[in-house]
């Protein structure tokens, strides 16, 4: 009986649902877009407008980063402790020579002066090659000091039959005077012949 009763109903009701959901969607849409025609609207005199070119901008550019110095720290974890006894001695105490640095022969201004007549007066002719009647050139490089001292020898060039070894023993002792090098006396190596001839 009830359900004879509901779908007698149901063809009204459905159309009656439809008006009133109409009815409320237009009141809310007539809310919204209708304005109050008395409210004035403003407005804007551009003449008067301040023009802001885009060249006006300029770029934030934020400041560079604070650069913090680090400061390096050395743990050390065992000392020697420091000696407290001093000794004296009246012995000489020698220090470490300093390394002497030697010019190659063209950056000096003025040449060793060698002296010819002693080393001549030195050198002994090599008794093998003077019975065999050879004669030899032999080529050292000095290693001549500021002083003039010279420090050390280096054979170029050896013919043998013992003309290296009579040179190097000519040299031993020799002073000369040094080498110049922008005014002052410096340390040079020196390239040097010594000519073996029969007479």
């Amino acid at each position: 009986m009830n359900v004879e009763k509901f779908s007698k109903y149901s063809g009204c009701i459905r159309p009656a649902l439809f008006v009133l959901v109409l009815a409320v969607h237009a009141a809310v849409i007539s809310m919204f877009s209708f304005r109050n025609e008395s409210t004035p609207v403003e407005t804007v005199d551009f003449r008067e407008a301040e023009v802001f070119k885009l060249v006006d901008v300029q770029e934030f550019v934020p400041p560079p980063p604070e650069v913090k110095e680090v400061k390096e720290t050395v743990k050390v974890s065992k000392q020697p402790e420091a000696s407290e006894n001093i000794t004296e001695t009246e012995k000489k105490v020698e220090t470490e020579p300093e390394e002497i640095v030697y010019l190659p022969q063209h950056k000096i201004s003025s040449v060793p002066v060698i002296p010819v007549r002693e080393i001549l007066s030195r050198i002994e002719y090599p008794s093998m090659a003077l019975k065999q009647g050879i004669e030899a050139v032999v080529y050292l490089e000095l290693f001549i000091d500021s002083t003039g001292t010279i420090r050390n020898i280096k054979v170029l060039k050896d013919p043998g039959h013992g003309f290296a070894q009579a040179a190097v023993k000519a040299f031993d002792g020799i002073t000369c005077i040094p080498a110049i090098a922008n005014g002052k006396a410096c340390a040079v190596k020196f390239r040097y012949p010594v000519k073996f001839t029969l007479n």
